[in-house]
């Protein structure tokens, strides 16, 4: 059903959790597993700059690439670079260049009307991809937890 598996990820530890069931699904269907971290850089007023460095990037998915390998999962992996706001469109375009049947993101279980607000990327790779998007959510105690400590701050 599934020959080519993509998992975005991003970092975060929503995206962490999210490569084990990548890797299963891949191990299940026999499919390859291509492993993608999108980069996003702004403009500030006199320059572009990348909002991580580029170290930090290639480890990410060099680190990922070997977890599924060690699985016994064909994996490759690439960074690529986006502008803020393009990489739920550069996630989307990646995939259908190399016919991915299906992506693999984490959530951090937000409403529709937050992610909406947010610009989840997830939300928006939902909207706009042709394949199907399997969302790995984050526990609910997690994602409350996280909501609670983003509370705590702004207060």
């Amino acid at each position: 059903m599934f020959n080519h598996v993509m998992v975005a990820l991003d970092g975060s530890s929503y995206s962490h959790r999210t490569l084990p069931t990548a890797i299963e699904l891949a191990k299940k269907f026999g499919a390859d597993l291509f492993v993608l971290h999108v980069s996003e850089h702004d403009r500030g007023r006199a320059a572009v700059y990348s909002l991580e460095s580029p170290a930090e990037a290639t480890r990410l998915v060099a680190d990922a690439v070997e977890t599924a390998r060690g699985a016994g999962v064909k994996a490759s992996g690439e960074v690529r670079d986006a502008a803020a706001q393009h990489t739920a469109r550069t996630i989307v375009d990646l995939a259908t260049t190399k016919g991915v049947d299906l992506i693999v993101m984490g959530s951090r279980g937000l409403s529709d009307v937050q992610g909406f607000f947010l610009g989840s990327v997830t939300h928006k790779v939902i909207q706009i991809a042709d394949v199907p998007v399997l969302v790995d959510r984050a526990p609910v105690k997690d994602a409350r937890a996280e909501r609670s400590f983003k509370k705590a701050l702004t207060v």
